[in-house]
């Protein structure tokens, strides 16, 4: 078991990305935040009538269930995309950079929306624009 663990290629990937890649260390972390949100969205009915009002603006748009296949279909192909034993063609990286940096711009922008607000709102706004950065520096050669 060890010894298939020392060799396992998403092992080694996960290696690279600690040691060698910065940029996937950080799109490793907003896959599994993304994924965690749709999953806290899908086991959390009802979440947005809930909490004061801050979720009103996703709540126009959809429900609950609906945020939560969006946000884990593309926090999971982040997560695919980052810990794949192989670097993936450029267009996949791009595209599971760019999904993450939007689940993580709506609810920047969904907490902007609400006055005042929330302290979350900055966490969100700081992840979003930091993702949103790593979506234009984007390139062939990235690890």
């Amino acid at each position: 078991m060890r010894a298939w663990l020392a060799y396992c290629g998403t092992c080694q990937r996960i290696r690279e990305i600690m040691i060698h890649a910065p940029w996937s260390n950080f799109d490793l972390m907003t896959s599994v935040i993304v994924c965690g949100i749709g999953g806290y969205l899908l086991f959390m009915p009802g979440m947005f009538q809930a909490i004061g009002g801050v979720y009103s603006g996703m709540a126009r748009l959809g429900p609950e269930w609906a945020w939560a296949v969006a946000f884990l279909l593309l926090g999971g192909l982040g997560l695919t995309t980052v810990l794949w034993c192989v670097r993936p063609r450029f267009i996949w990286r791009l595209l599971a950079r760019m999904g993450t940096a939007a689940c993580l711009l709506t609810f920047a922008l969904n907490n902007l929306s609400h006055y005042p607000p929330p302290l979350s709102a900055v966490t969100y706004v700081l992840l979003s624009a930091w993702a949103l950065w790593g979506v234009v520096r984007t390139n062939a050669n990235d690890r």
